[in-house]
């Protein structure tokens, strides 16, 4: 019997996750903001591998904690930024989706459907994108280095990357805060 043949059974919502997922949405759907801080901090992890891995496959690798790093602690050593960085990044993750989660969500729509979600969180990864590339890039890690409007003076391989990192970020964003539809607060 699945999932869904159980919940129709008993008269209850027919979901047709499993029931650990089910929980876990329940768990999201009540707790919102430490689910958003979780999950923040899950995709920030998640995306910041993914960007050392980006050489491998012939992209520019985004460190984005020894970038945080050097702008906090430009004289620092590489340890010391690297260590500082992280810390201020994976903060950013956190209060990002924090953010996302209180603000942001509720305003793009009312399904809840984990297409939905995933969606949501793809969206808000490229509006980070967007603000990462035209902004924080060029006139904050960069500033001196003549990185153009969305680092387009580095060629396409840089933003890319760094969609590509927010592509990353705001799928495991919104597969992870995948709260249940209105109403639905009990898991299967």
């Amino acid at each position: 019997m699945t999932v869904t043949e159980t919940g129709r059974g008993s008269g209850g919502p027919a979901h047709s996750h499993s029931p650990t997922l089910n929980h876990w949405r329940s768990w999201v759907t009540k707790h919102p903001v430490a689910g958003a801080a979780l999950v923040g901090a899950i995709a920030t992890w998640v995306a910041t591998i993914f960007g050392f891995w980006l050489g491998g496959i012939g992209l520019p690798q985004l460190d984005w904690p020894i970038a945080n790093g050097h702008v906090v602690l430009p004289s620092s050593s590489s340890a010391v930024q690297f260590s500082a960085g992280g810390l201020i990044h994976g903060l950013d993750g956190i209060v990002f989706t924090v953010l996302f989660v209180v603000f942001v969500f509720p305003m793009l729509g009312r399904s809840r459907t984990s297409a939905a979600n995933l969606a949501r969180g793809v969206f808000f990864g490229l509006l980070l994108g967007t603000l990462v590339a035209g902004f924080v890039v060029p006139y904050v890690y960069y500033p001196h280095l003549g990185a153009g409007l969305f680092a387009t003076a580095y060629g396409w391989k840089v933003p890319f990357a760094i969609y590509a990192w927010y592509v990353v970020f705001g799928v495991t964003l919104g597969g992870l805060y995948n709260p249940l539809p209105a109403g639905d607060q009990s898991p299967a």
